[in-house]
């Protein structure tokens, strides 16, 4: 008795589960294919957002603050890499060629990158662009360009444009339009930068007349804007402009300088720092003289609109030493 109704129970069962075998697949079909379509939607909006290039971490700051859900990607990144000396790899390249816009300061300054792509309009650049060697006749050539800083005359062919709030500002405002031309649904707005230009700007005009000198000639285009006067020796300034070393003689006038109070407050770039460099800012620290520091491009995580703002600030502070 208890025989027949476990066999019948037995045959019971096994007709469940041969009415639930031909579904199992369908289901997993159905699953496999969502899971596909999930992947492939994935795939597709990876390969359908802009990609940005930037020479330094700097402008890659310019262009998140402006576009921040795009993708951009600087090949220099940190501050212990000295980009005057910099040689990108075929990695690097590779990322410029896929690129949809690439950023760039011009000049001599980052032309590894884009030597090879100057007709290239994904370039946004705030120099004309050149393939001539910065290090070769800096200090005698003046850069021809468009954008002329206001109120005063540079005899120079400075490249640290980044420290331009004129350029910085021209840079972000060609990005946000490139972006927008690209992909209308970009959100793409350079008032943010803009502004903080703005009232970097109205800062650096309030700095006040006291003497500067340069380890290296990074802050050119803040000191253009303002009162302060570049009282880096001559000689040793033509040097560093051409990034070639300064005579024994360049460097006696820089320490004369400073031993004898003709400088107020100094300016060092700890990024492309020399012995020469260090020893100065060295000898300023010992006979009282502020020292500011100003990098060539932002410190590990720090942002180069904060950088910039550090920077003007420090020599606010400094120059309210003297």
């Amino acid at each position: 008795m208890l025989t027949a109704v476990f066999n019948k129970h037995l045959m019971a069962g096994m007709k469940k589960l041969l009415w639930t075998l031909p579904i199992l697949p369908l289901v997993l079909a159905g699953c496999s294919t969502s899971s596909a379509d999930s992947a492939d939607s994935t795939n597709t909006a990876g390969a359908d957002s802009l990609k940005v290039v930037t020479s330094t971490q700097v402008w890659a700051d310019v262009a998140e603050a402006v576009a921040p859900d795009v993708d951009i990607e600087a090949i220099i990144i940190g501050g212990d890499i000295d980009p005057h000396s910099f040689e990108p790899s075929a990695t690097d390249m590779a990322k410029v060629s896929e690129a949809d816009i690439i950023i760039v300061g011009g000049g001599g300054y980052d032309s590894w990158l884009y030597g090879t792509l100057e007709d290239d309009d994904r370039i946004i650049h705030a120099l004309d662009l050149s393939e001539h060697d910065h290090s070769e006749h800096e200090a005698e050539e003046a850069h021809d360009h468009d954008h002329e800083e206001e109120g005063h005359d540079h005899d120079v062919d400075n490249e640290h444009v980044w420290y331009s709030t004129e350029y910085v500002s021209e840079v972000a405002e060609e990005f946000a339009e490139k972006v927008t031309e690209l992909d209308p649904e970009a959100q793409a707005d350079a008032t943010a930068v803009t502004t903080k230009m703005d009232e970097l700007h109205n800062q650096i005009h309030d700095l006040p007349a006291v003497r500067i000198a340069q380890t290296e000639p990074i802050a050119d285009h803040i000191l253009s804007h303002s009162d302060m006067v570049e009282s880096t020796p001559e000689g040793y300034r033509a040097t560093t402009l051409s990034e070639s070393e300064p005579t024994a003689a360049d460097v006696a006038a820089f320490q004369d300088a400073i031993n004898n109070g003709d400088i107020d407050v100094l300016i060092y770039n700890p990024q492309s720092a020399s012995t020469v460099a260090t020893s100065l800012k060295d000898l300023a620290e010992e006979k009282g003289i502020p020292v500011v520091e100003i990098y060539e491009t932002p410190q590990n995580t720090e942002n180069f609109l904060d950088a910039f703002t550090k920077a003007v600030d420090d020599l606010t502070a400094a120059a309210n030493q003297v």
